[in-house]
């Protein structure tokens, strides 16, 4: 018998792993898995199916809905079993604050009887259409919960309120019979896939690119080749769709390859329909290639995020005293100090308070100060295309502290002489301990009145510990295709009594670990015993050695300057340009007594 062809659209990665599991060796079936959630899964099956003959395709949820109503071919969602709702049940009971469960009759009638059934006391709420689900979110956040057990586009919508959630995946038990429901309705009624004929018209001018989508944002027409960064431009163009309001001109600016590529959105009419009109425009950028010196993100309003980033968008800064301030700072235009030791969220906690900020619609510029150099720093306050230039613009300034004071004098200089604070929304972050913590924290407290974001180390948070566990542990069921509830009691009293000097980026690397080990339903106390002793065992053997103070002034002037610089080579991690603009010497110089020595 024929082979049925399969096209498998998981919206997260956790589906793909349990597809690729249960159809290897497969004699019946042919399968392609992709990962792809809502519109970014709509488009790989809409590219997949012109050039394949597939027989059906399966996805879940949302993703399943959205493919069905645009392609012409059979679909089959896989749909949640009573045990994968159990099992995040189960998981939520590890979670210290006020949980509830929230989605539409599939998961809310399973509940109810498995509540029931196991006497739990969990609210229950139910979705009966898409629009109940941010009104019913919101009265959820204002009633205290901060814990959502949930589907895919509950997870969604709860991340953009500042909720928690643990989404549900789909079990081995709920894919596999999708699978052979698949095969089922194949035999029974194969059909070919049809193709449409579409309508192609384009404006094009210059050396623009032009894409047409039709008003469902389905491509209809480009003049971008097959090339591999012909792909990257579109995947790009794709992934603003969803924030295009659709009824005057739109701007979006993105990084790619070396130069920024300027997308123009426009309604067009045509024979009683609305098209969207796509320009897209490359110009040069600011600095090089690979240059991370400046990144840059759009965030606007109703644009698709991808599963992967709404399981990990549940964040630690939603948890405890931290969300609070968070909550508060946002939506002010006032400039913001975030302060804390390595690894405690300060990257996190600045786009959160740019994501609810004013100035969302508009891009996020991200400045590293640990990868400036003097010639970048005069093309930031000089060139044309600076984003300090920007009006109405958000600025992180990220680890203001490895500036030298020459360049923070400039800085200071700048934004006083130039209005910079007033026309922009400004994000400083400063790594703590840091020897110029003092002096930075006064300047911007007393003189650009900042409002101040300390993060506090995980040592200080153990009161929030199995809350940011549960949301972790959840990531890795997503992205690992695992079913881990929680610890052993034993276990846990380790990961509390860990003093974690990474922090929250220490805690997820080891529950990753954790997770990729465990087999069973809890990560069991030898697990967690042998990660934190090959932890200690990494930490003491990375200990860069450090020239200590005070020095040996006995002897001769050119050896006690070099003890100096070797001492401040080790506190800027050997790196020559940083220790040189903190001495006041050239490179050259230093690299001459180096030399020498």
């Amino acid at each position: 018998m024929k082979r049925v062809k399969i096209l498998a659209i998981a919206p997260y990665k956790g589906m793909a792993e349990t597809l690729s599991v249960l159809t290897e060796g497969r004699e019946d079936i042919d399968v392609t898995i992709r990962t792809g959630n809502l519109q970014e899964g709509l488009n790989i099956a809409q590219s997949l199916t012109v050039y394949n003959n597939y027989d059906v395709i399966i996805s879940r949820g949302g993703t399943a809905e959205l493919i069905r109503k645009e392609l012409d071919m059979l679909v089959i969602d896989a749909p949640l079993s009573v045990y994968d709702i159990l099992r995040s049940i189960k998981m939520s009971e590890n979670y210290a604050g006020k949980c509830a469960i929230a989605g539409f009759h599939g998961i809310t009638d399973n509940a109810r009887i498995l509540c029931d059934l196991l006497k739990l006391d969990i609210d229950i709420f139910t979705f009966k259409s898409q629009n109940e689900v941010l009104p019913i979110l919101l009265k959820l956040k204002s009633a205290s919960y901060s814990l959502i057990v949930c589907d895919l586009i509950g997870s969604l919508t709860a991340q953009s309120i500042g909720l928690n959630s643990i989404f549900i995946p789909s079990g081995t038990e709920s894919i596999n019979a999708a699978i052979n429901e698949a095969i089922a309705l194949v035999h029974s009624n194969r059909q070919t896939c049809k193709q449409k004929e579409l309508f192609k018209t384009a404006l094009i001018s210059g050396q623009e690119s032009v894409l047409i989508f039709t008003e469902n944002r389905q491509l209809w027409f480009s003049t971008l080749t097959d090339n591999p960064t012909d792909k990257q431009i579109m995947d790009m163009a794709q992934s603003f769709l969803p924030s295009f309001a659709g009824n005057s001109e739109q701007i979006f600016e993105c990084p790619l390859n070396g130069f920024i590529y300027r997308i123009t959105m426009h309604p067009l009419s045509y024979d009683d329909e609305i098209y969207i009109l796509v320009k897209i425009l490359k110009i040069p950028s600011l600095f090089q290639e690979y240059d991370k010196t400046i990144s840059i993100y759009n965030d606007c309003e109703n644009k698709e995020i991808s599963s992967e980033q709404i399981i990990e968008n549940n964040s630690a800064n939603f948890v405890g005293n931290i969300h609070t301030l968070i909550e508060r700072y946002a939506p002010s235009a006032s400039p913001v100090l975030i302060m804390g030791e390595s690894g405690t969220g300060k990257a996190k906690a600045a786009t959160l308070l740019y994501r609810n900020g004013p100035y969302h619609r508009r891009p996020f510029y991200v400045i590293d100060c640990s990868l400036l150099t003097e010639r970048k720093w005069n093309s930031l306050l000089s060139n044309e295309n600076s984003p300090f230039h920007d009006i109405n613009t958000t600025i992180h300034i990220k680890n203001i502290g490895k500036l030298s004071n020459t360049e923070l004098s400039k800085l200071y200089t700048y934004i006083e002489d130039t209005g910079m604070i007033k026309r922009n929304r400004l994000i400083f972050s400063l790594i703590t301990p840091d020897p110029n913590a003092v002096d930075i924290k006064n300047y911007m407290l007393n003189k650009l009145s900042c409002l101040l974001l300390p993060t506090e180390p995980l040592r200080e948070r153990l009161e929030d510990l199995s809350s940011i566990a549960t949301l972790y542990i959840n990531q890795m069921n997503a992205l690992l295709g695992k079913q881990i509830i929680g610890f052993d009691a034993d276990a846990f009293h380790l990961i509390k009594n860990y003093h974690w000097p990474d922090n929250l980026d220490q805690f997820r690397r080891v529950l990753k670990e954790l997770a990729v080990l465990t087999s069973t339903s809890y990560i069991s106390e030898y697990n967690v015993r042998m990660v934190l002793k090959q932890e200690e065992s990494t930490e003491s053997s990375l200990k860069i050695p450090r020239y200590s103070l005070p020095l040996d002034l006995s002897q001769p002037l050119n050896k006690i300057t070099y003890d100096i610089i070797q001492t401040v080579m080790a506190e800027e991690n050997m790196n020559k340009e940083r220790t040189a603009r903190r001495l006041g010497i050239s490179r050259s110089t230093l690299w001459r007594i180096l030399k020498n020595n």
